[in-house]
């Protein structure tokens, strides 16, 4: 198998920063070319942001994180890659982009939740392999402890 196109999933957790630079070294091995997805929830910021919520400010500040912050390993590795910013909940935005542009394999973070509180919570790393048929490679964090 050939891995020409890589989605890595991205997001402010140490789970995704780790998958972010396991990607950016993958990719400059392969030569393969990154795009960098975001799901921004904006339901997700209730009990995080005082009131009034400014949603365009917010995906404005998710935008600019994204390209400056979360993707640095990417550009610091000197690759090209294309940070996404999608309006939805993070499986979909990472499959639908994964499927829209025939991605050979999907990155993400594990942020070393249990398995108990990843199904409760709806674990992305754990729907993902579920909801597509494409490689999907899981990157966990040293917290996480060997079975």
């Amino acid at each position: 198998m050939t891995v020409r196109t890589i989605v890595v999933g991205v997001d402010p957790s140490e789970g995704s920063g780790r998958a972010v630079r396991w990607t950016a070294e993958l990719a400059a091995q392969l030569g393969a070319h990154v795009i960098a997805v975001h799901a921004f929830e904006p339901l997700s910021y209730l009990g995080k942001v005082e009131p009034p919520l400014d949603f365009a400010a917010l995906r404005a500040a998710a935008v600019a994180e994204l390209e400056s912050d979360w993707c640095r390993p990417l550009a610091d590795a000197g690759l090209i890659y294309e940070p996404r910013v999608i309006d939805d909940n993070p499986v979909h935005a990472v499959v639908d982009i994964a499927d829209a542009v025939d991605a050979d394999l999907i990155v993400v973070g594990a942020r070393g939740q249990s398995t108990l509180r990843g199904i409760v919570l709806g674990s992305t790393s754990l729907k993902l392999p579920h909801v597509t048929r494409r490689p999907v490679c899981i990157v966990h964090t040293d917290d996480v402890p060997a079975r």
